[in-house]
């Protein structure tokens, strides 16, 4: 079309010619790139909504027919952006939620925590479904939660089955230590405690204590012979969590009545940090030889943190322990030794 316009082949001619084709597809690329550069504007993403569940299985296990078992849950808000939780649901018989108020938000890193129960009602498994409904991409998010039962077994365990105290002097008395713990799977609560002959006794055992499962009591057996010769006794521990006697053979001998030592003129002055838990009182034990066997000072719970040894004896080591006793009757462990050497004068 452009040749037939024109008129004469002269080089002005040619020239407009050149010059109209060559910057034509100069125009044409300039507009095709900035195009793209729009394109690539408008298909930026943008952040959503992250949340996370942990754990993201629940399971109870072994939990006893009639107790219950409680698991912690945290929903996090791991995105960089506020996510909004609209509600949140336990569907699944024997299970229950704690308390938690929906909806709520949750600012990118901020979490909150809630609790799922279950309650066993037989051995078999039981299962249920935790949804979380939110406006993060991955929702509603589902976490299984299952639960096992078992059927409750009373078991205990008395510790040593026999204490011998060997030859202890008339109107003195020797301790030693033994320990009660529930080796079954259900809490148990001690019925009676009895002892068949009167020359011994028990410290830091009463009725009515309960022991949950794993935990155990600390107690004392006291020889006070008031008889010379051999003696023996049984102690026996019940409970009406279960048809199973506890039972301690007890031997021990009351040796001849000797004219008491001379009265000495010196004193033993104890003084002990108070429990950090509370308690009735404090037991004070003696021993002639470290580390044991102690012998009780004082049948009376002692309500302070100090105590005076005035039944002494000159040219004499002792070496003391301490145990707090609950209002249970539970009594703990003997505290760290001290020790006092009478003076000879």
């Amino acid at each position: 079309m452009l040749k037939k316009t024109l008129q004469g082949a002269g080089a002005p001619a040619v020239r407009l010619r050149t010059a109209f084709l060559s910057f034509a597809p100069c125009v044409l690329a300039l507009l095709f790139f900035t195009g793209c550069a729009g394109v690539t504007q408008q298909t930026t993403p943008q952040p959503s909504p992250q949340i996370s569940v942990v754990p993201s299985s629940i399971t109870f296990s072994n939990v006893v027919v009639g107790q219950k078992s409680t698991q912690t849950v945290q929903v996090s808000n791991v995105g960089q952006t506020n996510v909004n939780v609209s509600g949140i649901t336990l569907t699944g018989s024997g299970f229950s939620l704690s308390s938690i108020s929906v909806p709520f938000q949750l600012a990118p890193g901020a979490n909150k925590t809630f609790t799922v129960t279950f309650t066993a009602s037989s051995t078999t498994t039981a299962k249920a479904t935790l949804t979380i409904t939110s406006d993060a991409p991955s929702s509603p998010m589902t976490v299984a939660v299952q639960g096992t039962g078992q059927t409750a077994s009373a078991a205990w365990q008395l510790n040593p089955a026999a204490l011998s105290f060997g030859t202890v002097a008339l109107q003195s008395t020797l301790a030693f230590p033994g320990t009660v713990k529930n080796t079954g799977n259900a809490s148990l609560t001690i019925s009676s405690v009895s002892i068949s002959n009167p020359e011994w006794s028990t410290t830091g055992l009463a009725a009515g204590t309960t022991l949950a499962p794993g935990q155990q009591v600390t107690f004392a057996v006291v020889f006070g012979p008031t008889i010379a010769g051999n003696a023996t006794g049984t102690l026996q521990i019940a409970s009406s969590s279960t048809t199973s006697l506890l039972t301690m053979n007890l031997a021990g001998t009351g040796g001849n009545s000797t004219a008491p030592p001379p009265v000495s003129q010196h004193t033993v002055t104890l003084t002990w940090n108070p429990s950090t838990s509370v308690v009735s009182g404090y037991h004070i034990y003696r021993g002639s030889v470290s580390g044991g066997p102690y012998s009780l000072l004082n049948s009376i719970l002692d309500p302070g943190t100090s105590f005076v040894d005035s039944n002494v004896v000159n040219g004499t080591e002792y070496f003391y322990v301490t145990t707090a006793v609950d209002s249970f009757g539970v009594e703990s462990v003997f505290s760290n030794e001290a020790s006092a050497t009478i003076p000879n004068q």
